[in-house]
């Protein structure tokens, strides 16, 4: 939309949202990031994954895919359904999920194991994975954005943040929801959604 500047009365193009990248509602608690997780796998498999949340140049096209495997709060395996990958360690982008105990005479961190405990809920299941700008973490792990529908609350970071089992992690250049995810963790800090009260 062209309005006039205030300095000097001449029109600019006042700036638009991409609408390449899809926006995901923010506001106050929802029962929608409350009770149980309702899976819809045929529906999942129907979404167009052109209308889910990605970055602005993602690295790889989306990818449908079946969980096969949770490692923890925030690392799956899956195998591929739109393509075949074979078996993919998948790090979800933008948060960080409490440490568990992967060894004897390990500790989990705080609130570990309840994060694990809740995307195990995922084994089994379709989601649609969409990227970002880089595809790989150090460790070989795809870094990926998980939604197991199409409503803005099925993004699966935004369950774990709103829910209290992550915080944010922000690493560049996978950036895009840095400020809508930074949102979903102050909304679970203030209503003292899990590791907000149970980790000192």
């Amino acid at each position: 939309m062209l309005v006039g500047s205030s300095l000097t009365g001449c029109p600019h193009q006042e700036p638009q949202p991409d609408a390449a990248i899809p926006l995901f509602d923010v506001g106050p608690p929802s029962p929608l990031f409350e009770g149980d997780i309702v899976f819809d796998d045929p529906a999942t498999m129907a979404l167009n994954p052109a209308t889910l949340p990605a970055g602005p140049s993602p690295c790889r096209a989306p990818l449908l895919a079946r969980v096969t495997r949770d490692v923890d709060g925030d690392t799956m395996h899956v195998d591929g359904i739109s393509e075949p990958t074979g078996d993919l360690d998948i790090r979800f982008i933008g948060i960080n999920a409490p440490e568990i105990a992967h060894a004897p005479g390990e500790v989990s961190q705080c609130y570990g194991d309840e994060a694990t405990s809740f995307t195990t809920q995922l084994e089994g299941h379709l989601v649609w994975l969409t990227f970002d700008g880089e595809c790989l973490d150090p460790y070989g792990r795809t870094l990926a954005y998980v939604s197991y529908g199409g409503a803005a609350s099925q993004s699966w970071e935004r369950q774990l943040l709103r829910r209290g089992f992550a915080r944010t992690l922000s690493i560049a250049p996978n950036t895009t929801y840095r400020a809508l995810f930074a949102d979903d963790e102050t909304i679970a800090r203030d209503q003292h959604m899990g590791l907000w009260a149970a980790c000192p």
